[in-house]
């Protein structure tokens, strides 16, 4: 098993031209801006990440950070916020950590009005810098779903390979696989 407590709670902000966005691992103390965010979101999040990432009533938000920082405690999982002026912009998300194989996924999602600013790549290669480096991962894979022009763009950007086509392999829907590896 990964142990992911020694993972640093937050990593290397973003730049803008307005304010830095902070990159922080999700916790309790962001359970009102996870809220907000996924209510803005859930038209586009909930029918690909179904209603767990995506909390849109303060209980749901406070049960979702409890389930995400039991995961990292398993080793299962870790995610982390995008953050601005006291807002959430988007999660980022590996989890299926893999340990014997040293594999994960890597997921993500950004509010609408954040979109289009390159915000889920710079999110992206922030964790997969966190996976290939501090994780000792060896793969990342990403499922998107064919019709995700924006998030089939995000792995391009990244460079991440497309391997296949998987029938009904998240929430019952067809994805492209695309994977990173450390190479």
């Amino acid at each position: 098993m990964i142990d992911l407590s020694t993972l640093p709670s937050r990593l290397p902000a973003i730049a803008t031209t307005t304010s830095p966005i902070s990159i922080e691992r999700a916790g309790q103390k962001h359970a009102d801006m996870l809220c907000e965010a996924s209510q803005q979101s859930v038209g586009h999040v909930r029918p690909w990440m179904g209603t767990d990432l995506c909390p849109v009533t303060p209980a749901q938000a406070r049960q979702c950070l409890a389930t995400l920082e039991n995961q990292r405690e398993q080793g299962y999982g870790i995610t982390y916020l995008l953050v601005m002026d006291n807002r959430c912009l988007g999660m980022g998300l590996i989890n299926y950590i893999h340990p014997l194989h040293r594999n994960a996924n890597l997921g993500f999602w950004i509010r609408p009005e954040a979109c289009g600013q390159g915000l889920a790549v710079q999110l992206c290669q922030a964790l997969k810098k966190l996976a290939f480096d501090q994780m000792d991962l060896f793969r990342l894979e990403l499922f998107i779903e064919p019709n995700n022009k924006a998030s089939l763009r995000v792995a391009e950007k990244l460079g991440a390979e497309k391997e296949g086509y998987c029938r009904k392999r998240i929430c019952g829907r067809h994805a492209l696989l695309y994977a990173l590896t450390n190479e």
